[in-house]
């Protein structure tokens, strides 16, 4: 489990990248740049990435876990329950409570290159 100091070290070292490149960053194989998309999108309190931040709670690397929760929390300031450390069964009800709530504050359309919108409702 990361230390705080850790974690505001990581949250602060991560760079900036293009806003183009960034949200295809958060499917990366790399777990470095997973983390440096995710930091971008809750910089940028970015609610079009709250799927792909969502689908990040699920990943296997513990850190990319804790920055998605941590993106999610400065861009609808809650984390609907959700603990990066807790067993897959715990996180997994967390993430159900993730996807009914952006399902109900957000409007998700397909774009036409395949990519995700979200965009919050009105």
């Amino acid at each position: 489990m990361p230390g705080p100091f850790l974690v505001v070290g990581l949250w602060a070292a991560v760079g900036c990248e293009s806003s183009g490149r960034y949200l295809r960053n958060l499917e990366s194989p790399d777990p470095g740049q997973r983390i440096r998309a995710i930091k971008q999108a809750g910089d940028r309190r970015d609610r079009s990435a709250s799927p792909a931040l969502v689908q990040r709670l699920e990943d296997e690397d513990e850190a990319v876990r804790l920055f998605a929760i941590l993106a999610l929390e400065k861009i609808w300031g809650t984390r609907l329950g959700y603990d990066y450390r807790k067993p897959p069964a715990e996180r997994d009800r967390a993430v159900r409570r993730w996807r009914c709530h952006l399902e109900t504050s957000v409007s998700v359309t397909t774009r036409p290159d395949g990519g995700r919108v979200a965009e919050a409702s009105p």
